[in-house]
């Protein structure tokens, strides 16, 4: 099924990233969307932190809906072919093309693939905060469909702003306003219950989108005999360069 298919359809911190905390600072605007913009991220695990792959985000499109594109690249050391391949002479994997977002408008995500499944909300979601600046918090309550034909499942993302930060990244440095995500949810999987994720991102007004985003997520078994809590896979993103 294609992306717009179903939006039609559907209706901590590593080594190496030096954080700065800093005062309240002068509100950027946010750079408006082009086509042809991207950014590349290095896709880390949150729990060891290794590089996974590198994943790179392009504007696609801008009409009622702003649509992202997405690929992932390996790291080049996974990429080593075996004797075999080299023997038979077969090629590097080419790149992999990701599931796609979309905003509507720029700035409030309608179809999410950043989670486990690809979600499409009922009503967009911000994807940064509305207010930039420390303090601002807001509560969005919605539902959200993994499948065209799913029911809603309730959705609520609890939002705050917290300081400006220097962050320093592979990309570079920049001034990120801090925020967090606090979301309750009911899961797709019916085995699972008392569902909770949790986001700390770094919003760069000046290049549109995150320069780092930490996403983690719990739940319980709803047949567990012992109630122990299991973690969702847990992701790091970290800019790498954009343009």
């Amino acid at each position: 099924m294609t992306r717009r298919a179903f939006l039609l359809s559907s209706a901590a911190l590593p080594l190496g990233c030096a954080l700065r905390s800093g005062g309240a600072a002068a509100t950027k605007p946010v750079r408006a969307p082009a086509v042809g913009q991207s950014w590349r991220y290095a896709k880390l695990s949150g729990y060891s932190g290794k590089l996974i792959e590198h994943q790179i985000d392009e504007v696609a499109s801008i009409g009622a809906t702003v649509e992202i594109k997405s690929r992932s690249e390996q790291p080049e050391n996974s990429k080593k072919r075996s004797w075999l391949a080299q023997e038979l002479g077969a090629g590097q994997a080419k790149p992999a093309a990701l599931p796609g977002e979309v905003q509507q408008p720029w700035g409030e995500v309608l179809v999410d693939p950043h989670w486990e499944q690809v979600q499409a909300y009922e009503s967009p979601i911000p994807l940064w905060p509305r207010e930039l600046r420390p303090g601002w918090s807001s509560i969005f309550t919605t539902n959200y469909r993994t499948q065209p034909n799913d029911e809603g499942r309730w959705w609520q993302q609890d939002m705050k702003a917290h300081a400006w930060e220097s962050v320093s990244v592979p990309a570079g440095r920049f001034t990120a306003l801090r925020f967090t995500n606090l979301i309750n949810f009911r899961d797709a999987d019916p085995g699972r219950r008392d569902c909770v994720r949790k986001e700390t991102v770094w919003f760069a007004p000046e290049i549109g989108r995150w320069v780092i985003r930490d996403s983690s997520g719990t739940y319980y078994y709803t047949n567990s005999y012992d109630d122990t809590q299991a973690a969702e896979s847990a992701f790091r993103w970290e800019l790498a360069s954009f343009t």
